[in-house]
């Protein structure tokens, strides 16, 4: 019999803490549930608008729509896309279909026009979830060339059919579900997309053991536990919306789940709800810091936050100002939280140190690992291969070149130190990072290469008062074709998602390139915005969800 590294069977995963009294073949999102609700059917699972929803009322509520989905024609393997704000209808329309074995597909909400087409299209969505309004209208737009969706359900609407209502989740039957058994921990419980760094995007193929043990680690990192309550206001097409959700479903903590965050608000919404840990992505420490003191900022329920990244520059200063203490990670969709901090070390700067159930190395260009001290990419791989991604949906190509190796290449750049600590140093692929966004320099290119008078561009990251980038996008024009910046800008503001709208626009004759006619993009990295760079923030806009805003 082979052992992995801790000691256990293969599969088996994690054999301490909370996920180690999970029996491995209950170890899926629907039994994770499931084991709640029999253990503390009453108390509180979350809260929504300040409506209490108890484990029980969750569990009974997914069964009910479960069934009807099922009775509707969606079985173990449907591929379902979820298009909806976060809400408890999304929770459970995302929780009945990994009872029922059905594959979620969550999209970004601010997709539109192709991007949405594409993703629809590549995953093979047969049913799509959808919210009423802008949401719909967009899918409806690109319904016709998606071959495979034959079906579109909305809330409200004939979603909530199938939803029923508060009293019909209590009549769900305790008769076996039609489905059977449900999904294998192995099995895919959901294709979650990436940024696309050097492509189009990639579904990340998640199973339900995976999921879970994402939520597992996220509790170990911030000791979340019965008495906490967490602020989850991150989308659920993120994977941290659902890992911090399937951190309470596994430790027993409550969750305020809110569709945005509020800086303005923030603290004291803590005080309110009784906040003691969140997950703060992108700029959000930054923003925090950036507003004025106050001599009660100390005086909150907050004990740990989950940077990601840990603003190192204000690290000490964020800590003691608000009374709290700063953890981080570091991972990936297709890897997992393999590297973290801890409550009891401060490491600012650092990601933190392996989780020694996955094996971490840095490695050189031909693969051979590189000492301390010494850049590399970060190469990944367990004894356990259900804690990875099982690679990407209908790409064979682009896994195989991902797993080379028998390891996952991160294409992320770091240093080891010779404590063990991990340093990212850059992202070797040309995502950008955006207020906790990944943004794909691929997809904002083509769709920049869209308007009329562009012949071509390209984008790159530039830095952000708040932390991480802005977008920047570097072009150059048709012949004799004549555009403003501000005129790029507007017109992308309403044919893009608005987290991609370049704040930054440069127009040039020419890129830089290589012999072989690649672009230079470290070359626009090193120059960065210079001082004939047009700059929306500087010209009065203000780019939001609904569109453009003049601020001056």
């Amino acid at each position: 019999m082979t052992v992995t590294m801790d000691g256990a069977t293969p599969g088996s995963g994690i054999t301490s803490g909370w996920l180690a009294a999970v029996p491995f073949e209950e170890r899926t999102v629907g039994r994770v549930l499931e084991r709640a609700a029999a253990a503390r059917p009453d108390e509180v699972l979350f809260l929504f608008e300040r409506r209490a929803y108890t484990v029980r009322e969750v569990d009974a509520q997914v069964d009910l729509l479960a069934r009807n989905l099922h009775a509707a024609g969606v079985g173990p393997g449907t591929r379902v896309a979820l298009l909806m704000a976060t809400s408890p209808e999304y929770l459970y329309g995302w929780l009945a279909l990994a009872k029922i074995g059905a594959v979620e597909v969550p999209i970004n909400t601010a997709y539109r026009g192709e991007l949405l087409r594409y993703q629809l299209d590549k995953a093979k969505v047969s049913l799509a979830i959808v919210d009423r309004g802008a949401l719909l209208d967009a899918v409806e737009a690109v319904r016709g060339d998606v071959p495979s969706l034959t079906g579109v359900l909305s809330f409200p609407g004939t979603y909530s059919d199938l939803l029923g209502t508060p009293d019909d989740a209590h009549l769900a039957t305790d008769e076996a579900p039609a489905w059977g058994d449900g999904p294998a921990p192995g099995d895919i419980a959901c294709v979650l997309y990436t940024s696309g760094t050097t492509g189009p995007s990639k579904g990340v193929l998640l199973s339900h053991h995976q999921q879970v043990a994402f939520g597992h680690f996220f509790a170990e990192i911030t000791g979340l536990g019965p008495d906490d309550v967490l602020l989850n206001y991150s989308p659920f097409f993120h994977i941290s919306g659902k890992f911090a959700t399937l951190g309470c479903l596994l430790t027993g903590a409550r969750m305020v789940l809110r569709s945005r965050l509020s800086i303005e608000r923030f603290w004291d919404e803590t005080r309110e709800f009784g906040i003691t840990v969140f997950v703060a992505i992108g700029g959000v420490c930054h923003m925090l810091s950036g507003c004025a003191p106050r001599e009660d900022d100390a005086d909150n329920p907050v004990r740990v936050v989950y940077a990601v990244p840990a603003p190192a520059e204000i690290y000490h200063d964020f800590e003691k100002r608000f009374g709290l203490k700063i953890v981080e990670a570091y991972g990936s969709t297709e890897t997992n939280l393999i590297v973290n901090s801890s409550l009891e070390e401060s490491l600012p700067g650092a990601c933190g140190r392996p989780n020694p159930i996955f094996d971490v190395r840095i490695v050189d260009d031909e693969g051979h690992e590189v000492p301390d001290g010494v850049s590399g990419e970060v190469v990944v791989s367990s004894p356990d291969p259900l804690l990875l991604s099982a690679g990407y949906d209908g790409m064979p190509e682009a896994t195989a070149e991902a797993w080379r190796g028998g390891r996952f290449h991160t294409g992320d750049r770091a240093v080891r130190d010779e404590t063990g600590a991990l340093w990212f140093k850059d992202r070797i692929k040309d995502s950008i990072r955006r207020r906790g966004e990944n943004i794909s320099s691929y997809e904002v290119e083509r769709l920049v290469n869209s308007h009329p008078a562009v012949a071509e561009s390209a984008a790159v990251g530039a830095p952000s008062e708040l932390g991480e980038e802005e977008v920047r996008v570097v072009v150059v024009l048709r012949d004799g074709a004549a555009v403003t910046p501000e005129d790029l800008f507007l017109h992308y503001a309403e044919s893009m998602p608005y987290h991609m709208v370049p704040r930054f626009i440069d127009i040039v004759h020419e890129l830089p390139r290589t012999p072989t006619d690649k672009v230079e993009k470290y070359k626009l990295r090193t120059a960065g915005v210079g001082p004939n760079t047009w700059d929306s923030t500087s010209a009065g806009w203000r780019m939001t969800r609904t569109g453009p805003t003049r601020t001056a």
